[in-house]
This record gives structure tokens, sequence and C-alpha cells, in this order.
């Protein structure tokens, strides 16, 4: 049986190159030219002769270095006036294509290899759509999940219960119906605080490595507080299903805080990542603005190359908490002058009902 192999097609371009030759510069030609004007019957008898007639774009350049090539091909070549030259180009085509003779012998010798092979070509684009649709619709998805748990889960503990213990019927159903639906809640509840980061946990889990290093306390003063004003930046998490494989992908934290000490002020950066159900702080810094120079940066966990990842995050983080943070005094000022405004606008409304009630009584007295 012979191997298919791939099949090469040649389209032959004819184009005829003219160019005016001086008195004194030696006429010359390329062989394969001469040959096509001393056997005019084999070019009329020829196929391509109509498109050899009809091709008139250079395709070769006429460089005084393709002359000599044909020169050393053809010893007639300064017997003619003019100069031809012949361009090829080839195309070459792989067998199997599709719809071809090829593809149907190969399908038919190797119908396990064809079908591979269609499936690793549209393998990657399947794996594409169908994690573009999870993205969209994961929550549906986990949803459908947990009442087809829920609902086998509790066909199941009725079935032992109803083979060991004699229940009335309305009893049972509801009353298993109610566990399985508390254990699949209780098991989301679980998966989900394993692979979800909680914002607070990492500022009571900060403060708590703050009020313990020595360092910093020296620095700042103890005790340290914190404030509401918080800043965070969630990234990454959640399943991924590139190339058919589900990977649950890393969750990251970034969250930055100011705190106060009793001799200074600062603002902490921190970066936590859930690994494995645990958190792993990556990050953790405190920014001290000192009376002359610029602010100390004083690191508990990491370095400088941790404050830059992602592109400065942390600092695009920390440009709003500090205009925050210098708006505080005006929020307050803006906030006494509206309690100032009320009282006087109460006590301007009090003087008139009391003058309201005195012409009242005014009047009264009159009549």
């Amino acid at each position: 049986m012979s191997k298919p192999s791939s099949s090469k097609i040649i389209f032959r371009c004819f184009h005829q190159v003219s160019s005016k030759v001086s008195a004194d510069a030696t006429p010359i030609c390329s062989g394969i030219s001469n040959f096509l004007k001393v056997n005019p019957k084999t070019n009329q008898s020829s196929p391509f002769s109509t498109w050899i007639s009809n091709s008139r774009k250079t395709y070769l350049p006429s460089s005084p270095n393709v002359p000599r090539i044909f020169e050393k091909l053809d010893p007639n070549a300064k017997l003619l006036q003019n100069r031809n030259f012949l361009g090829f180009r080839y195309i070459s085509f792989k067998g199997y294509e599709v719809g071809s003779k090829n593809f149907a012998k190969y399908v038919v010798q190797n119908p396990v290899g064809a079908v591979k092979n269609a499936f690793l070509r549209y393998r990657e684009a399947a794996g594409l759509h169908i994690d573009a649709f999870w993205k969209r619709n994961y929550l549906a998805i986990l949803g459908a999940g947990g009442v087809v748990v829920c609902i086998l889960l509790w066909r199941v503990l009725f079935g032992i219960a109803s083979t060991f213990i004699s229940l009335s019927e309305g009893m049972a159903k509801y009353g298993f119906l109610a566990l399985s639906a508390a254990m699949v809640a209780f098991a989301g509840l679980y998966f989900r605080s394993r692979f979800t980061i909680n914002p607070d946990k990492v500022y009571r889990m900060a403060m708590r490595r703050l009020n313990t290093s020595a360092g910093i306390l020296e620095v700042m003063g103890a005790p340290l507080t914190g404030t509401d004003l918080r800043a965070y930046v969630m990234s990454g998490g959640g399943i991924n299903l590139k190339n058919f494989q589900p990977r649950l992908r890393g969750k990251r934290c970034f969250l930055i805080f100011p705190i106060q000490g009793s001799e200074r002020k600062g603002l902490v950066s921190v970066e936590v990542k859930k690994k494995k159900g645990e958190y792993d702080v990556k990050l953790l810094a405190v920014d001290i603005p000192m009376a002359s120079g610029p602010d100390q940066r004083l690191f508990l966990i990491g370095n400088e190359e941790e404050y830059r990842i992602g592109g400065g995050l942390i600092s695009e983080l920390r440009d709003p908490v500090v205009k925050a943070l210098a708006a505080t005094k005006e929020f307050e000022d803006r906030d006494q002058l509206e309690d100032e405004e009320d009282a006087e606008r109460e006590l301007q409304e009090a003087e008139r009902k009391h003058r309201e009630e005195i012409e009242k009584l005014e009047k009264s007295d009159s009549q």
C-alpha cells in the first residue's frame, strides 16, 4: 500500500523582459528563452502559449547578476539582440486537504487519526467557549447543582430512615428535606469561607501584627488604633476551565487603611493571598510621614518589590485614602457650620412661634 504524500503544484508564469541594449554591449539571453524562440512549434502546441503571450509583468529583477547566470546556461546567448527571462512561481499544497481525493483516502485508511486530528483542531476553540459560558453563568450552574445535590441527599436519607424506622410520611419527607437543605447550605458556606477573602479578617490580622511589633510601637507609640476608612481591591479567584481542566485560581486582596499611635500617624498597606484555605500575608508595610524629609516606609513582611506588584496597585489605592484623610478636617468644619446653621434656624423658628402665641393672647384679651 502506497503511503500518501504531499503534492506540489507548480505554476509556470513565463514573462518576457525586454530591455534596450547599447551598441557597445554584448547581447545575451537565457537558454530557456532561446529554446522557446528556436522551437516555435513547441510554443504553439504548448497549452501555456496563450498564458505566455498574455503575461507581461516582470517577476525577476533586471539586475546585472541575472544575465551572467543565464549566459553560463546558454552558450549561444550572444547571438540574440534581446534578452528574455523566464519566471517561475512554486505553490506547494499539503496532502489531505478537505474535499480532495487524498483526504478521503486518508480517512478510509486511518479513520481514528482523522477523527483525532479534527478533535484536536476544535478542542481549543470549544474550551474557550465553555470557559466564557462558565464565567457568565457560574452562579446559575452552582445553584442548579446545589438543588440537585439537595434532592439526591434527601432521597437517600429518607430511604435509609424508612428502612429502619417507621415514621409518618409527611414528617419524614419534610424533615429530611430540611436536613438536606441545611447540609447543602453548610457545605456551601464552608467552601465559600475556604476560597474567599474577608477584608475585615485581613484588617484584624494586620492590626494584631502591628500591635505586637516592637519597632512599629517604638516609632509610632502605643497603642495603635485604626479607623473605619479602608480601601481594598480583590483579584483572581474562581474556577478556570481552560483546556477542559478545572483549576482554582488564587485570590488576592490589597488593603490599605490609616492607623494612629500616641506619637505619629501612619498608612498601612497589606497584600494577602488565600492559599489552601489559609491566609498568606505577602506584604505588610507602614508609611509614616516625617516632620522633615520624605515619608519613612517600614516593612514588617515583604519588600519594595512586593510593594510594586500589579503595576503599583497599592500606590494607586493610597491616593484616595490620603485625600480622604486630608479632607477630614474640611468635613469636620463643614459639619460644625451646618450644626450652627441648624441651631440658628431652630432658634428663629422658636422665636416666631413665641411671637405668634403672644399675638393670639393679645387678640383674645382685647375681645
